[in-house]
């Protein structure tokens, strides 16, 4: 048992500079669902055809370039039609940007033995600004022939209108000249690489260094030299150990992932190689042999646990120990908000022994010297940073503190100060830091005109957008409470105990009052020219005033009464103070949180499970995208697991049902990825970095409730919950 539970430790040892899933500039390389593609679309009119499945193309997992699938078009070119089937980029946490130096590689594999080069579609890049060219393929085949691949590259300067601060949406091919006939490709490995590659022969075998089997997975390690050469790890497994098929192939950002296997309890055989950025292999390493076992559901939620944590111990950046979200080219983009989930499931590491103490003590400690040098106004910090230069990252170049983001991070931080409490220097050091950093937010300083925290602020003029629309402050049963009770509790700039009340138990919003159509009125416009005065007069302006109304809405909604009226959110932010703050600390008599909680969850669950989309069972619900019928309906992994703060046999049992039914898709090294739509068959391939830590110290908080002890012994927040829970409560408007 010991060993299944600390799996994943080696992976811990070694620092990093960035990880990520996939390469940023890869558009293709496998579908994570079968059958077809989610991330494609397909149209076709006249006498044309392009073969689909809900308007997807099809994939292929008997025939591909890199395992396990490809891209079938299967295509007729009408002489009066059209056809048009396009790729589209399937990551949105990050983006790339293409420079006249990069090529567009792509590997086709000719099916239809008649098809001429002169039959095959012409390509496009499609990027946010729209179709980027299309271009003939007919001169970049260097040796042109049906039924093998073919390797394509298409130096990207050739394409008119290139624009490198373009953000490519994704690769399409469209109807060339016409034909009679039926034509059939196969597409793999669509992606961007640079001009020039390095190559240099991989003579030295790769090392396989350790096979893991545990129920349906296996986890396998390696040891990755330093090449520069070294583009991807490929994967290959045996039933007998002689015949290895490839079945993975795995970015080198990774030292270890996990293999699906179709069976449990029986030998599978692997071995690895490495692959150079032309895709020639190295030899293979030694063959390990490994036979999977069934786990029990604590022993898989132990697995899982570890997997989100793990997601944390590789996902930051060196410099700042900062979490960094996205890779970029020539920036290590680091989140504010984000690093305080890092650091609770960094604790939740190394009290399940998971990481050792000194490394998340020593990352903890770099985040606070970073954070102490970095800029702030007020002791607020901006949402992002560079982690490199240690400067602001603002959004659309707008200067934007962020309140709520600072307010997460420096709760975090008060916990990690409980957590490293020995009476060793290095630890004495960084309890000083921290409560540094909370001593210095003047949260007095960012009120709004009704005596409000305001959730964003500018950095010269108090203003976060150049516009009339009117900044409700931060307010409402979600992450407020935190911010509130961190508040009320400053040792220097604490707020009145009313302040929560009026934040917390009432709801804000914005009430348009009054027409304005004279120029003055749009001051607050980004930029009005002496040409665009005219349009700025004849133009129709609100000027808008807060409205303010109880929390309380009681309704029955699937019958179930449930306190705050109907909930159009997800039940994520409902979640968020109650991760930190255990719910029966909160005693101020106005609202019982673990019985709050208990009536949203069952009326959710209710909801989802009547719309229903496919889930093999009720535990499998929590969709954080509610469209019509026809829309679609996300599930998102980390909804019906949370259940567990108030609930735990539900969320046990909704955890373990999509470990078990969907598992094979949704789980990883990382834990479970981002959404699930069951609807469309449709599969993120990325991960939330909320989802990660929620689900991390959800796990933890019902095995042995770590970080809620640990909150609740911050000693300013505890004189903070005396000042407002031991008091009369104030009447709410």
């Amino acid at each position: 048992m010991q060993r299944i539970i600390y799996i994943l430790i080696v992976l811990f040892y070694l620092p990093r500079l960035v990880v990520a899933d996939t390469y940023p500039e890869v558009i293709f390389d496998n579908s994570i669902g079968a059958g077809s593609y989610a991330k494609s679309i397909v149209s076709y009119k006249g006498n044309s055809w392009v073969e689909n499945m809900n308007n997807r193309l099809l994939t292929s997992d008997t025939l591909f370039f890199t395992p396990g699938n490809s891209l079938s078009l299967r295509y007729i070119s009408g002489d009066n039609g059209s056809w048009n089937a396009r790729i589209n980029y399937n990551k949105h946490k990050s983006h790339y940007r293409f420079s006249e130096n990069d090529q567009l590689s792509f590997f086709i594999f000719v099916n239809s033995k008649n098809t001429k080069i002169k039959d095959l579609p012409r390509l496009y890049i499609n990027s946010h600004e729209g179709v980027i060219d299309t271009i003939s393929l007919d001169k970049y085949f260097v040796d042109y022939a049906p039924k093998k691949w073919i390797q394509v590259k298409i130096p990207c300067k050739i394409f008119s209108g290139l624009n490198k601060e373009s953000i490519v949406t994704g690769v399409g091919f469209v109807q060339n000249q016409p034909s009679d006939r039926e034509h059939h490709l196969f597409l793999d490995q669509i992606e961007f690489l640079p001009g020039k590659l390095v190559d240099v022969r991989l003579s030295y075998p790769a090392i396989l260094s350790e096979a893991i089997g545990y129920d349906k997975m296996v986890h396998l390690k390696w040891q990755l030299p330093l090449s520069p050469n070294i583009r991807y790890v490929k994967i290959y497994r045996s039933t007998n150990g002689k015949d290895f098929v490839p079945v993975a192939m795995r970015p080198i950002h990774l030292q270890s992932c996990l293999d699906v296997v179709p069976n449990v309890g029986y030998k599978y055989f692997y071995k690895i190689a490495w692959v150079d950025h032309n895709y020639k292999e190295s030899p293979a390493s030694v063959s390990k042999d490994v036979e999977t076992k069934i786990l029990s559901d604590t022993a898989i939620l132990n697995l899982i646990q570890a997997a989100n944590i793990n997601y944390f111990v590789e996902n930051f950046d060196v410099n700042s120990g900062m979490y960094m979200p996205v890779r970029a080219k020539d920036k290590a983009i680091v989140s504010t908000k984000e690093t305080a989930g890092a650091i609770l499931s960094l604790i939740i590491g190394v009290e399940n022994k998971q990481i050792p103490r000194n490394e998340v003590l020593n990352r903890i400690s770099k985040i606070s010297y970073f954070l102490l040098k970095a800029q702030h106004k007020n002791g607020i910090y901006p949402a992002y940073f560079d982690g490199r230069k240690g400067l602001p990252e603002y959004k659309k170049g707008t200067d934007t503190y962020d309140v709520q983001a600072t307010a997460s991070l420096i709760e975090a931080l008060l916990i990690a100060r409980e957590y490293f409490d020995s009476d060793q220097e290095n630890e004495k050091d960084l309890r000083n830091r921290i409560t540094s950093l909370y001593d210095q937010i003047e949260w007095n300083a960012i009120l709004d005109e009704n005596a409000l925290l305001k959730p964003k602020f500018g950095l010269l003029d108090g203003m976060t957008e150049s516009s009339n629309n009117l900044l409700l402050p931060i307010h409402g049963a979600n992450e407020a409470i935190n911010v509130y009770l961190l508040a009320i509790s400053s040792r220097k700039y604490s707020l009145p105990i009313d302040t929560y009340y009026d934040a917390i138990y009432n709801t804000y919003g914005v009430e348009p009052i009054e027409q304005i159509d004279d120029f003055e009125s749009n001051v607050y416009a980004d930029s009005v020219t002496a040409e665009g005065f005219t349009q700025a007069v004849d133009s129709i302006n609100y000027v808008d005033r807060m409205s303010k109304s109880s929390l309380f809405n009681p309704v029955y909604k699937y019958g179930v009464k449930v306190p705050f009226g109907e909930f159009s959110h997800s039940l994520m932010d409902l979640y968020k103070p109650f991760l930190t703050i255990k719910p029966n600390i909160i005693t101020d008599s106005l609202v019982n949180w673990s019985d709050a909680l208990k009536s949203y969850i069952t009326y959710v669950k209710r909801r989802d499970n009547q719309l229903g989309v496919g889930a093999y069972t009720s535990d499998i619900w929590g969709f954080y995208q509610h469209k019509d019928s026809v829309g679609n309906y996300r599930i998102n992994p980390s909804i019906a697991p949370t259940a567990m703060l108030v609930d735990t046999q539900l969320g046990k049992a909704s955890v373990l049902a999509l470990y078990k039914y969907y598992g094979n898709i949704l789980f990883s090294e990382y834990g479970f990825k981002s959404w699930l739509d069951l609807r469309n068959k449709d599969e993120s391939n990325e991960y939330l970095a909320m989802n990660q830590s929620t689900l991390a110290i959800v796990l933890e908080n019902v095995k042995t409730g770590l970080i809620w002890k640990l909150y609740e012994k911050i000693p300013e927040l505890k004189k903070g919950r005396d000042r407002l829970f031991n008091t009369a409560v104030l009447e709410v408007d």
